[in-house]
């Protein structure tokens, strides 16, 4: 893969977040890496006042392009949450980020109305927003992503899909199946490895086939490393291999 389509999530610095550092500092650290993407997470946003201007400008010092990891679903109880959406790109466009990726929730059929009303959001607030398969079976089975995904391309909608290549196994389903299923819809890839217990691992030590996953899916996609790594050293390392994939 080309270097300037590669992300780091923040949770590759996990240590750092759980001890409470800002990701507007971790920011610091991917720029000296010498990559141009980040994806910043809601969850360890504590002061959001402060935090969300203090990762735009540092984003803005470095050129860095913004994608924000939002682990709220789209709707409950087959309702669109619009209110609590449209606080979250408000989040997204106050970092000068375009990227959202959120879960789809609890919805049986989406309707025009709902299409309508997610579109509206996205264009007032300039924002590109995908759905993900997490590791919960309320999100992460591909008949519902792929039925959700058609029906809203169907209506004219413009979601579209991150790829998480090892959320799969929780399911139990075949991410090289997957891929094949749900390729014409991703626009955004989340790159790691999982071995037999379902837990993340480097890269090149667990049980998926990367490689072959990643044939089946679009090229020249922005692909985000999401697995915790132990030092910057180890970070470097899963960089270089990612970029050989």
């Amino acid at each position: 893969m080309e270097k300037e389509k590669l992300v780091i999530n923040t949770l590759v610095f996990i240590d750092d977040l759980k001890s409470g550092v800002p990701q507007s500092n971790i920011i610091d650290k991917v720029n000296k890496l010498g990559i141009k993407s980040i994806e910043v997470r809601r969850e360890f946003i504590k002061d959001f006042n402060k935090e969300i201007i203090d990762i735009k400008e540092k984003a803005n010092i470095y050129n860095i392009n913004l994608f924000y990891s939002v682990p709220e679903c789209l709707f409950r109880a087959d309702k669109l949450r619009r209110k609590e959406i449209e606080g979250y790109f408000n989040e997204a466009y106050n970092m000068n980020c375009h990227n959202v990726k959120m879960n789809i929730g609890e919805v049986n059929e989406l309707s025009v109305e709902d299409v309508k009303e997610i579109d509206e959001l996205c264009k007032k607030y300039e924002i590109k927003l995908t759905v993900e398969n997490d590791q919960t079976c309320e999100n992460g089975k591909s008949e519902k992503i792929y039925n959700f995904l058609k029906r809203d391309r169907d209506l004219g909608g413009n979601i579209s899909f991150t790829f998480d290549v090892a959320n799969w196994i929780f399911q139990d389903e075949d991410p090289i199946k997957n891929s094949e299923l749900l390729k014409d819809f991703v626009s955004y890839i989340h790159l790691k490895n999982a071995d037999d217990n379902r837990k993340n691992t480097l890269l090149d030590t667990g049980i998926l086939n990367l490689e072959k996953i990643l044939n089946n899916l679009p090229k020249n996609l922005p692909m985000a490393l999401e697995y915790p790594c132990t030092s910057i050293e180890e970070v470097k390392l899963e960089i270089e291999k990612a970029l050989k994939l």
